[in-house]
């Protein structure tokens, strides 16, 4: 297609309003998370609270998969309203994607199912197909509501989900205490952008959306973008599952440690993750427009990311472990754990690899928006692979190896990120 009426055209910048907006959002869902943990933990207590942990790890992991086609249409949206140029439409591939997606977790359920989710298995490898396929239109939504830099429904995306997986798991816990229950009320939010499109002109818009490419190079940026996530989903939502698999034969004792280790790691991420993915079309809206200095422009937000990491790690260390009990009253069986694994150290250092995720985010998010699809895909590969390699090989007590993993699988992927984008700019300077 040639030029056409570019929507983003008044809209160019993120207004406080716009920034206020996003804010709200990232707050009610990181409210809507730590409420669901904890509502979790009181419904459920041993095998069963393992179990829905599991769970809650692995859609959690399929969905940040499929939340990899976000930053490829955020970039595709907005470098189209840039050049004036519109091709392909987005939606019809996005559903290929979310069809597939939805069909391999089926079909590899058999091999995963049994030992990740022995108590349900068929109703969270449902749950988990049906949320892979609803939630990658979703991402998609979000990323094309950023490049339309429509911010206002872009925050309504995330807090509509987040508030109505309240709701519902609420509901679940007094009606159908069940994990099957548990599983429907976590899953059936993920399909509420429907109502959102029907009824808002700025979701009909994210759905019409337009990339500056043709449909088979689009597939191929966002086969790129999902390689890229399913590496980053290991680290961000499918760690637990690699630690779950690395720990073999395992008593009760070991098996409640790892519950808690898991709910630690999770609540610890929360603060500093949830708002970044929430600005992260921001962000890499942001980078297109300044790709011609790419160092330059990440400097900035890796700094304040860094510094709320360390402050964080901070508080953490000094009111953490209080803050967690209030919050998780440890139940008989669990005291012991409590005293080695909710210590201050721990949960400090879990916060500060969670601001190191956080910077492998950006520089990822910088890479993308520079065009280098495939070393952002490498760098997200080299980041698991090392976090994978630690899990498995290094001989360490579980907390010790669990932190170490995610604090070295990140730093190995932003400097894979930084040296691709390094490389290409000096590249640049030398024509």
């Amino acid at each position: 297609m040639g030029a056409e009426e570019n929507p983003a055209a008044e809209a160019t910048t993120v207004k406080r309003s716009h920034s206020a907006a996003l804010a709200g959002s990232s707050l009610l869902s990181a409210i809507g998370t730590l409420a669901a943990t904890v509502i979790i933990k009181h419904v459920f207590e041993g095998p069963e609270l393992a179990e829905f942990l599991i769970f809650w790890s692995i859609l959690f992991a399929c969905t940040s998969i499929m939340t990899g086609v976000q930053p490829e249409v955020t970039r595709a949206v907005t470098s189209a309203h840039h050049t004036y140029v519109y091709k392909a439409r987005i939606v019809p591939v996005i559903l290929l994607f979310g069809a597939v997606a939805a069909f391999l977790v089926l079909v590899t359920a058999w091999w995963w199912a049994p030992a990740q989710v022995p108590i349900s298995p068929y109703s969270a490898v449902g749950a988990i197909a049906c949320g892979v396929f609803f939630y990658i239109v979703q991402a998609f939504l979000s990323g094309a509501s950023a490049g339309n830099h429509h911010w206002y429904f872009f925050a309504a995306i995330g807090s509509v989900e987040s508030m109505g997986r309240l709701v519902l798991m609420i509901a679940a816990a007094f009606v159908v205490p069940s994990l099957m229950g548990m599983e429907i009320a976590t899953v059936a939010p993920m399909m509420l952008w429907v109502f959102l499109v029907i009824a808002v002109v700025a979701g009909r818009a994210a759905w019409s959306a337009r990339a500056d490419v043709e449909a088979g190079q689009l597939a191929k940026n966002l086969g790129w973008a999902l390689i890229s996530a399913i590496a980053s989903a290991v680290l961000m939502l499918g760690f637990p599952a690699v630690l779950n698999s690395s720990q073999k034969d395992i008593s009760g004792t070991e098996v409640i440690a790892l519950s808690i280790l898991i709910l630690a790691i999770s609540i610890t991420r929360s603060p500093i993750m949830i708002p970044l993915v929430v600005f992260q079309g921001v962000a890499i809206a942001a980078f297109v427009k300044q790709k011609h200095r790419p160092l330059q422009a990440f400097i900035k937000p890796a700094a304040a990311v860094v510094g709320v990491g360390a402050v964080g790690a901070a508080a953490a260390w000094v009111i953490g472990p209080w803050l967690f009990s209030l919050l998780y009253p440890a139940k008989p069986s669990e005291v012991d754990v409590y005293a080695q694994v909710v210590t201050g150290p721990v949960l400090a250092a879990l916060v500060f690899a969670a601001a190191l995720l956080a910077l492998l985010t950006l520089s990822g998010n910088i890479s993308l928006a520079v065009g280098l699809h495939r070393g952002y895909m490498l760098g997200w590969i080299a980041a698991a692979s090392m976090t994978c390699l630690v899990v498995f090989i290094v001989p360490l007590p579980l907390v010790v190896r669990a932190i170490a993993a995610l604090m070295c699988g990140p730093i190995v992927g932003i400097c894979v990120h930084l040296w691709a984008v390094n490389r290409l700019n000096a590249q640049a300077n030398m024509t």
